[in-house]
């Protein structure tokens, strides 16, 4: 005697349906959250001074503005910066902190790296000697999704490997959600404004805090 049997599983239809209507909704909420997760604020201008020896200016991000700059007295060279974080339309600051720079502020981006939607400030500051070298500093929250409180990090330093034909006259961008460094490298007869070599492009690392190759540039 021979019995048949059939082992198949058989999925109710509603249950299909069900996974059907689920995957609509859960899909485009993931998606939206991861880009908003990697995409870093707008950050609108509201006052810029600069030139003159002076730089200041207030930006506003979402529910945040951000003051960053230097006091008025203060010598355009060397002295230090001071950012300043408050919620707008109030005076009083949530968070604020100074640090001593070397040269004359040039420029303030912003990039959100953690995706806690409150931006870190990254300051790039030029020193006035014939190198015209960078000092990047950065000011973030100490705490994701904390605006009351928070911390510098020096990113002028670049790893000795990729310094090599480096004396200055870097720049500093960013270019999407990356934090791109760029300088020329000059050969050991160059002077000081002709340099022979090619140009490097380096990347900033938030995760182990280095400046890396950047992929997209040829070697």
């Amino acid at each position: 005697m021979t019995e048949n049997s059939d082992d198949r599983l058989i999925v109710p239809a509603s249950t299909i349906i069900i996974l059907f209507l689920t995957l609509l909704v859960v899909i485009p909420v993931a998606t939206l959250r991861m880009s908003r997760s990697l995409a870093s604020p707008i950050a609108e201008v509201i006052t810029l001074v600069e030139g003159g020896g002076h730089f200041r200016g207030r930006w506003k991000i979402d529910e945040l503005e951000y003051l960053v700059g230097q006091e008025h007295d203060e010598a355009a060279s060397i002295d230090t910066v001071a950012v300043s974080v408050r919620k707008t339309g109030q005076t009083e600051s949530l968070a604020s902190s100074t640090r001593e720079r070397n040269g004359v502020i040039e420029t303030v981006l912003f990039l959100d790296p953690d995706g806690d939607r409150y931006s870190a400030v990254i300051i790039a500051i030029r020193s006035v000697d014939s190198s015209g070298s960078l000092q990047v500093l950065m000011y973030n929250f100490s705490q994701a999704g904390d605006p009351t409180s928070g911390q510098w990090s020096d990113l002028s330093e670049i790893p000795e490997h990729l310094s090599v034909g480096y004396i200055g006259h870097d720049t500093i961008e960013r270019q999407s959600e990356m934090l791109v460094r760029t300088f020329p490298i000059y050969q050991q007869k160059d002077g000081s404004s002709e340099p022979t070599g090619q140009t490097r492009s380096l990347i900033w690392d938030f995760h182990n805090g280095r400046w890396r190759p950047d992929p997209r540039a040829q070697r």
